[in-house]
């Protein structure tokens, strides 16, 4: 668009040097006109000379004067071409401003959405890891005190076990070495009593047989603890 404006200011140009031209060639033939006429008029020149220079010099004022006229016109036309082609390069350079513009919002918008959705997946994120943490920490919690439990049960279940078991044998020690002593001591001092012994030998029969007895007790209740001891 401005090539082609600068080709018609030069164009225009060209004609206004060639009317220029031509009006300089105008007043020079009119100053020769004038020359001529005054010559001819001093000459005595007859009313059809005159009335052709007349008509001669008319001719040339109004060539002058469409020339001028033409390089009004044509300086007008290269003023409102510059004008127009002026604001045709200020409208496309708003316009081309107006799209960077455009652009660049939705660029800014673009990455600050962008930048809110990776905020929010980092968060989201974040909070589910928590979740699971907080899940397993609470499963390994109640897993540790079901296991601790079990194992507290288990030993007051074993503790209690061992107490029977002991009482149980204790008392049946004692049950059989009180049966084996007193049927021990009936049958020596039955058979002390049938000898007619004097009092001096069942004496010493009893000495003996309670300490018999006493030594058998202890043999028995060692016997049968060690034996009920190695059965469980």
């Amino acid at each position: 668009m401005l090539a082609e404006a600068d080709a018609l200011v030069d164009a225009d140009s060209d004609a206004l040097v060639l009317a220029d031209s031509d009006a300089l060639v105008l007043a020079e033939a009119e100053a020769l006109v004038d020359a001529d006429s005054e010559a001819l008029v001093d000459a005595d020149s007859d009313a059809e000379v005159l009335a052709d220079v007349l008509a001669l010099v008319d001719a040339e004022a109004e060539a002058l004067v469409l020339a001028e006229t033409e390089a009004l016109v044509l300086a007008e036309t290269e003023a409102l071409v510059l004008a127009e082609a002026d604001a045709l390069v200020l409208a496309e350079a708003e316009a081309l401003v107006l799209a960077d513009s455009d652009a660049l919002v939705d660029a800014e918008a673009d990455a600050l959405v962008l930048a809110e959705a990776d905020a929010l997946v980092l968060a989201e994120a974040e909070a589910l890891v928590l979740a699971e943490a907080e899940a397993l920490v609470l499963a390994e919690a109640d897993a540790l005190v079901d296991a601790e439990t079990e194992a507290l049960v288990l030993a007051e279940a074993d503790a209690l076990v061992d107490a029977e078991a002991e009482a149980l044998v204790d008392a049946e020690a004692e049950a059989l070495v009180d049966a084996e002593a007193e049927a021990l001591v009936e049958a020596e001092a039955e058979a002390l009593v049938d000898a007619d012994s004097e009092a001096e030998v069942l004496a010493e029969a009893e000495a003996l047989v309670d300490a018999e007895a006493e030594a058998l007790v202890d043999a028995d209740s060692e016997a049968l603890v060690d034996a009920e001891a190695e059965a469980l």
